[in-house]
């Protein structure tokens, strides 16, 4: 009798991850449930070519993710059961690692002065004239400038975390000269090189047909450069290999008509205050910068408006998708927005900053489920400032960084126009450029997506642009 009560046990179990994962998924298509958001990202399926089965067998592949990630992010208490698990475990290990991360930053050595991850002093200059000979000149050396403390790195260590076929996480410890302490997320990317440069030189390819579609625009670029894509990313993640060459190789590879530029994060503490410690994107404090690097680029003659008052929601945490992918739930964001003061502008859908910050006020946001970076910024498609008359309108090609910034970037403009690359498809390049009277193209991505490909999605291909 109980070997029947807990094979009908069992059997009912079954049956209710088996449904229920379909049926959340169709609830949540359908608006009438909400799926707590983890963060995951499915392993890239791997598409066969040149064999005489690939349809059968792309077909079969395609299958296996739709499967894998169905019943990942869908399966019935799913979300409840890794957040308790993550809660516990971080509640459990928190003295070991802390205890760890204290010897590492203990036993790492100091950087030298010519290290990268620390700027080094100015050169000394003599005050003789090189060549002169026979003459007693005096040298004297100009006193060296001092390192700035804040982008001196006292120590710095890293922790693998874990892979998730896409890319391996760590966390980074680390100390700066004027005392800050911080702990942070990152990434590398888990591609073999010969596939990294191949999906480069690709990439480069689809990004130029569609500068070459239009040449009465003028095209520009910006890549939103990962820590993994500077100098001193080995320094901090010791046995990981920087990116920064297939970055230069990508920029290399575009056509001379468009003028592109790499979005800067030149020290480690730049990484720290301009991307969020628990996620990939840049902060609004980063994109704020990011704005006035893209105003020098295409207006200089434009002022950009003041970063303005910082505005802090003490009662929440911002869980990144890195955070909500590894459950460090010991890290996360104090979330921070700036009041730009941007003037009278017009956005479809309708948004506004105040609306905004005062339905974020009355919330508490302390789990990994929200990611409220995309509660403040949903997505906006047109912003048009009335006052202005620059005689330029603007079409940004973008990601999710777009949605931080797009009603700032527009009061550089007549009018900006928004496409997101979950929308690419179907898009036709002519037809936007007519309607808007479009006269500037901004084709920004972050890195993996843009140089990678690197989760599947980033539809270039799509875009028509006969």
């Amino acid at each position: 009798m109980n070997r029947k009560l807990y094979l009908a046990v069992l059997g009912l179990l079954f049956v209710v991850l088996l449904c229920g994962a379909p049926f959340m998924k169709a609830a949540s298509d359908a608006g009438v449930l909400e799926v707590r958001d983890l963060g995951n990202r499915g392993e890239e399926a791997e598409f066969y070519e040149g064999t005489p089965f690939d349809g059968a067998l792309n077909k079969l592949v395609s299958l296996k993710k739709s499967l894998t990630d169905l019943y990942t992010d869908y399966m019935p208490g799913y979300y409840e059961t890794v957040f308790a698990y993550g809660e516990a475990s971080n509640t459990l290990n928190a003295p070991a690692a802390e205890w760890y991360a204290d010897m590492r930053a203990v036993t790492v050595q100091k950087p030298t002065d010519t290290s990268p991850i620390t700027p080094p002093p100015a050169d000394t200059v003599s005050s003789g004239e090189e060549g002169t000979e026979g003459t007693d000149t005096l040298e004297t050396a100009e006193p060296e400038v001092p390192a700035d403390p804040r982008n001196e790195v006292v120590s710095v260590s890293s922790t693998f975390l874990q892979s998730n076929g896409i890319h391996r996480y760590y966390r980074i410890d680390a100390e700066f000269g004027d005392g800050f302490k911080t702990s942070f997320l990152d990434t590398a990317v888990n591609l073999t090189d010969k596939s990294k440069e191949a999906r480069v030189t690709m990439q480069a390819k689809k990004l130029n047909r569609i500068a070459e579609a239009d040449p009465d625009v003028n095209f520009y670029f910006m890549l939103f450069t990962r820590m993994q894509d500077t100098d001193y990313y080995e320094d901090v993640i010791v046995g990981e290999e920087s990116t920064e060459k297939y970055a230069d190789l990508f920029l290399s590879l575009l056509d001379e008509r468009i003028t592109a530029q790499k979005w800067e994060i030149g020290t480690l503490r730049d990484r720290v205050e301009r991307v969020y410690l628990t996620d990939h994107h840049w902060s609004t404090y980063g994109s704020w910068l990011g704005f006035c690097q893209i105003c020098k680029m295409i207006c200089p003659e434009h002022e950009p408006v003041a970063l303005g008052e910082p505005v802090e929601f003490p009662n929440s945490k911002f869980y990144g998708s890195a955070a909500r992918l590894c459950q460090t739930l010991d890290l996360w964001d104090p979330f921070v927005v700036y009041d730009y003061d941007l003037g009278e502008y017009k956005c479809s859908p309708p948004w506004r900053f105040n609306q905004q910050v005062k339905k974020l006020s009355k919330e508490k946001y302390v789990t990994p489920d929200v990611n409220i970076y995309a509660v403040f910024f949903p997505e906006v498609y047109e912003v048009t400032y009335p006052d202005n008359h620059t005689g330029r309108n603007l079409l940004v090609i973008g990601d999710s960084f777009t949605q931080g910034f797009v009603e700032l970037l527009g009061s550089a403009f007549d009018t900006t126009v928004a496409r997101y690359y979950t929308g690419y498809a179907g898009m036709n390049y002519h037809d936007v450029i007519e309607q808007y009277g479009i006269t500037d193209v901004l084709f920004e991505q972050f890195s993996d997506r843009i140089m990678f490909d690197i989760y599947g999605d980033d539809q270039l291909s799509a875009i028509v642009l006969d």
